[in-house]
């Protein structure tokens, strides 16, 4: 797992003209914690054909940032080429909120703003809208990997939680000997509506930590279906 430090970044070198100048804060569009603060709008900034993150230049604008720090990730883009991302993640819920192409923040100059992140509204927390977790991936084929972490020996089966690493999903059986993978199934069988013949267990058949590949959903509609779920 990568190091996660908090960093708060303030660019000096774009700094609004003069006090009356109009700052825009934009916060966490799933928990609603403060992510940015600049001097442009979100909307005008120009976006990435890859992606459609928004592109925002340091040297042309005011960035402050309130994020932590997510590691490194290497994506597969066309004709075999690599893109390197320097993930940040949002401090509240861990969702990945943005990106840079450099490892030393302060000397990129380009922040990629992941399309859907962030609101204006602190206030605009409604889970449905916000982008699907990295814990949640769409694969080819219309599979779905699920990222889960399981606590055993629990009172009773439930999701407890959904951020970025993972879906902690409590269950009474012990995981450490495998005991606990069919009760894990049947679980989330009920929960995604599917039938066991439509998941399988990719790896963590004797850990807690484990990936769960599913058919006949999308990425979105695994995170939606996982959401209504949550009993903390």
């Amino acid at each position: 797992m990568p190091k996660r430090t908090t960093h708060t970044y303030s660019s000096e070198d774009a700094l609004p003209d003069g006090p009356d100048s109009d700052l825009f804060v934009y916060y966490c569009k799933h928990c609603g914690s403060h992510v940015l603060i600049t001097d442009t709008q979100l909307q005008k900034m120009p976006k990435r054909k890859t992606d459609k993150a928004y592109v925002l230049d340091k040297k042309k604008h005011l960035t402050r940032l309130n994020i932590n720090e997510a590691g490194k990730v290497l994506l597969k883009r066309g004709e075999g080429k690599l893109e390197k991302q320097f993930r940040m993640n949002c401090i509240g819920c861990g969702l990945f909120v943005c990106y840079r192409s450099e490892e030393d923040l302060e000397s990129a100059s380009l922040i990629y703003v992941v399309d859907g992140a962030l609101s204006t509204v602190a206030a605009e927390t409604n889970p449905q809208d916000a982008p699907v977790p990295p814990c949640i991936s769409q694969l080819e084929g219309g599979l779905v990997q699920v990222a889960i972490e399981v606590e055993d020996r629990a009172q009773r089966s439930a999701i407890t939680r959904v951020n970025a690493d993972d879906v902690r999903v409590t269950v009474a059986a012990p995981a450490a000997r495998g005991e606990a993978n069919n009760e894990l199934l049947e679980f989330m069988g009920k929960v995604l509506g599917l039938r066991l013949s439509q998941m399988t267990l990719q790896r963590g058949w004797n850990s807690k930590s484990k990936l769960l590949v599913v058919e006949d959903l999308s990425a979105r509609q695994v995170y939606e279906k996982l959401l209504e779920s949550v009993q903390p």
